[in-house]
């Protein structure tokens, strides 16, 4: 929906007029224009709306989102969903379909390389990608700020498996060490940042790099981290993966069936599949 479709939306949730929704930001006759579509709305009145009446943003954002990408960005976002649930499911033949779909209609150089590598991963191909998409990948993150990129962030979670572990550690740790000094500036940032300690943790199970001293002790310093900052309801999947990635670190096989005991009795049966065992 458009913006002003969005602020009615929201207004009549809160139940609130139109004169209380804009009140001390915009004159009343103005703010009806804008909801009725005549008229736009300056992104400083628009935010002072939103911070006023505490509405999260990134909500907003995803009300609006679709009026305002282009019709490949939604395709694209689709495929993506798409291929998204097949690894979640471990449905290797919907990830190959998907991973065709990408690579005939996407011109997103990102979406690409995140597809081909997830599934070769998948159906254990990882040894057929050649030398020039590994560098290829390596090259994406020689700049500083792919920290803040959210596609540079989704394409290192999905090309973990094809790293050399010493290069991929490095990135990690660097990454790991800068959100350790900054506090991450929204709950979205986090997310996206506790999903790459999370894969980098099954990756290292995966490939057996957790048995050095080096390498338990990088490995318990994310888990903390996890830990110590996922403290959101809606984050607590995120929690529970830590605990489950520590207990097959320490081969604690009660721990792991209590963990998935509880995840399968609050329906997440299907999510659990895809993690390591």
């Amino acid at each position: 929906m458009k913006i002003g479709e969005a602020l009615r939306e929201v207004r009549l949730n809160l139940g609130l007029s139109q004169a209380k929704m804009c009140e001390g930001i915009v004159q009343r006759p103005f703010y009806a224009l804008v909801e009725s579509g005549k008229s736009g709305i300056r992104a400083e009145s628009l935010i002072m709306l939103l911070i006023k009446h505490e509405v999260d943003i990134n909500y907003f954002y995803n009300l609006v989102m679709d009026s305002y990408v282009t019709s490949e960005a939604q395709i694209d976002r689709m495929l993506q969903n798409k291929m998204e649930y097949a690894v979640n499911s471990k449905n290797i033949k919907s990830i190959n379909y998907y991973k065709n779909k990408i690579i005939r209609s996407s011109s997103d150089e990102i979406l690409k390389l995140r597809a081909q590598v997830t599934a070769a991963y998948f159906n254990n191909q990882l040894d057929d990608i050649n030398d020039e998409i590994c560098q290829k990948i390596y090259k994406e993150f020689d700049k500083e700020n792919w920290i803040k990129s959210p596609a540079l962030l989704r394409l290192l979670a999905n090309t973990m498996p094809l790293w050399k572990h010493e290069i991929l550690s490095s990135r990690i740790k660097h990454l790991l060490h800068t959100v350790q000094r900054k506090k991450v500036e929204s709950e979205l940032m986090l997310e996206r940042y506790v999903r790459i300690f999370e894969n980098y943790l099954v990756t290292c199970y995966d490939q057996k790099k957790y048995k050095s001293a080096e390498d338990a002790c990088f490995i318990k310093e994310i888990i903390d981290y996890i830990l110590n900052n996922v403290t959101s309801f809606h984050f607590m999947i995120y929690r529970f993966h830590a605990y489950y990635m520590l207990a097959l670190f320490e081969n604690d096989q009660q721990e792991l069936a209590n963990i998935q005991k509880i995840l399968i009795e609050y329906g997440y049966e299907d999510l659990i599949g895809s993690w390591p065992t």
